[in-house]
């Protein structure tokens, strides 16, 4: 058995993957930003990459927040039931291999764009 406070100092640390070796899922706080990798409130067991879509409703619970994932999961979150980080939950494979390519696709337009411009300034 792991000891609370030991868990509290490693995830302070930042050893989530020696958290999740453990057999310790926790997550890596509120989400401040509006994208990223993350966990809903009381939402499946997986991680995915979500991105905020909305944020202009107000009710009892304070704000609320609408998030799609990339692989097309989607939640609601308010300021009760904030969105947390990603900390030592699993990712969710579909939206790694779609960040993956994404960002694949990404740098291969950058480098040809560099390479485009490094020929265009040749005498």
């Amino acid at each position: 058995m792991i000891d609370m406070q030991e868990v509290i100092d490693m995830a302070r640390a930042g050893k989530f993957e020696e958290l999740a070796a453990r057999g310790v899922q926790i997550t890596d706080g509120k989400l401040e930003q509006i994208e990223g990798w993350a966990k809903p409130f009381f939402g499946g067991s997986r991680a995915h990459y979500f991105i905020q879509i909305a944020a202009d409703t107000i009710g009892k619970h304070g704000r609320y927040r609408g998030w799609k994932a990339v692989c097309g999961a989607e939640a609601t979150t308010h300021d009760k039931a904030p969105m947390f980080g990603m900390g030592s939950w699993q990712r969710c494979k579909s939206c790694l291999r779609k960040r993956n390519a994404e960002r694949s696709a990404d740098a291969t337009v950058s480098l040809h764009t560099k390479d485009m411009t490094r020929q265009e300034s040749r005498p």
